[in-house]
């Protein structure tokens, strides 16, 4: 008897272990092809990392169950329910693949990714029951930023940091009292042009962002309000950072050195601006846990 109460607790640990083992296997082509593809993606980059802080959350989370909850046939129901979701998209993907409706390779790896994750996270209700899964939500659906987005999508978000960051550059023009001429993404500045490129939307360094503060707000915020408030400010911010990023170099161009347009703080300087917009989210997220504590006092 003590045997079997010591074992039963990890025997949905072990269930999943196993599945999840062979559901690895059975699409392991896609995984391999996925992380080739994400380490020589600039925008992609993070996709290795979400697996393993999806364990962590999981791992770490003192709510999560580690027995099996709810009824048989509920969990069963459940599981066939992802299960059906995750052969649908595979046959979509099949489909628009042989009327070569997909292009690119994000865009052909995200239906196979998605396939994967759904079905991986049918066998987690089944393993541990729904509502075992359901206090685990975040962890289990964090899975999903392994998705690569889709070109067409990053192309239309890319435009619209782009266009935002134009038009916060030029309130911050405005604000310093430089003198600058705009026509639509171009900038006439006193011995200076500068155009805001695709390249300045600062995608890469905003997708991060959001992921961080969405984990942050899991680890160390309370509320959900709070939590959304955390999230919804990333965009503004990624949007003040890559304008104070245009006006700071041209300033600095004008009124310092015209070589700056040309340094290394022009063309690998992002890193610089994200380390800046982490502090600052950092303080937001203080400002937050402060709120909460306040409020509870």
């Amino acid at each position: 008897m003590i045997r079997d109460g010591l074992a039963r607790p990890h025997r949905p640990w072990l269930g999943f272990a196993i599945f999840a083992g062979a559901w690895i296997a059975l699409f392991s082509p896609v995984l391999i092809h996925l992380i080739r593809f994400s380490l020589g993606s600039e925008l992609e980059s993070y996709v290795p990392l979400v697996p393993f802080i999806s364990l962590y959350l999981l791992v770490t989370r003192k709510s999560a169950e580690t027995t099996t909850s709810g009824t048989d046939g509920s969990r069963r129901f459940a599981a066939v329910m992802f299960g059906c979701v995750a052969g649908v998209v595979l046959v979509i993907h099949g489909f628009l693949m042989s009327g070569g409706r997909i292009e690119g390779e994000a865009s052909a790896l995200a239906l196979p990714v998605v396939s994967f994750v759904t079905g991986l996270l049918g066998g987690a209700v089944f393993c541990f029951g729904w509502p075992a899964f359901r206090i685990a939500l975040f962890p289990w659906l964090f899975l999903y930023f392994m998705i690569p987005i889709p070109e067409p999508l990053a192309h239309g978000m890319k435009v619209a940091l782009q266009q935002g960051s134009a038009e916060v550059a030029s309130l911050m023009f405005a604000l310093t009292g430089t003198a600058v001429f705009r026509e639509g993404l171009s900038f006439q500045l006193p011995g200076l042009a500068i155009q805001v490129a695709e390249e300045c939307s600062g995608i890469h360094s905003t997708l991060v962002l959001v992921i961080t503060s969405l984990v942050a707000g899991q680890l160390f915020l309370r509320k959900p309000w709070t939590r959304m408030l955390l999230v919804a400010v990333v965009i503004p911010l990624g949007l003040v950072r890559n304008g104070f990023r245009i006006v700071s170099i041209s300033l600095l161009t004008i009124h310092v050195d015209p070589r700056i347009i040309d340094s290394p703080l022009h063309h690998q300087g992002g890193p610089v601006y994200f380390v800046l917009s982490l502090g600052v989210l950092g303080a937001i997220l203080w400002g937050l846990r402060r709120t909460e504590r306040r409020k509870k006092d």
